[in-house]
């Protein structure tokens, strides 16, 4: 019974650990992930830092801006230049949610298209 105590504690301090490094990464993003700053941004998706999603994911995203109306490229902007509040206010999406896309675009754009990726970061 004691072992499943300190299994549990361990547990619990990496489920925080993990938490606070996902904030601690949010708020990375939310303040210095710019394109005045897209070195940073490039760092991010060098080091793959934000978990890449699943192409159907990504593609039933593209499908959903479709329908509405949404340039992906706009949204995509958008993210990195709006703040989480103003982006979630006139978007009607979650940031994060919408950043973690971003970051899939943009490492798929690296891997295919190394020139365009460059253009839109503005390296």
């Amino acid at each position: 019974m004691h072992v499943d105590n300190v299994i549990d504690f361990i547990a619990k301090k990496r489920e925080r650990e993990e938490r606070q490094r996902a904030q601690d990464l949010e708020k990375y993003v939310a303040t210095q992930c710019n394109f005045h700053q897209p070195e940073n941004i490039d760092a991010l998706v060098e080091g793959k830092m934000i978990e890449v999603k699943d192409h159907t994911l990504f593609l039933g995203f593209l499908s959903i801006l479709k329908d509405e109306k949404i340039d992906p490229l706009d949204i995509f902007q958008d993210v990195f230049t709006l703040e989480p509040s103003r982006f979630e206010m006139s978007y009607n999406m979650r940031w994060w949610s919408v950043v973690q896309l971003a970051f899939t675009f943009l490492t798929i754009l690296k891997e295919n298209e190394p020139h365009t990726y460059a253009d839109f970061l503005g390296l």
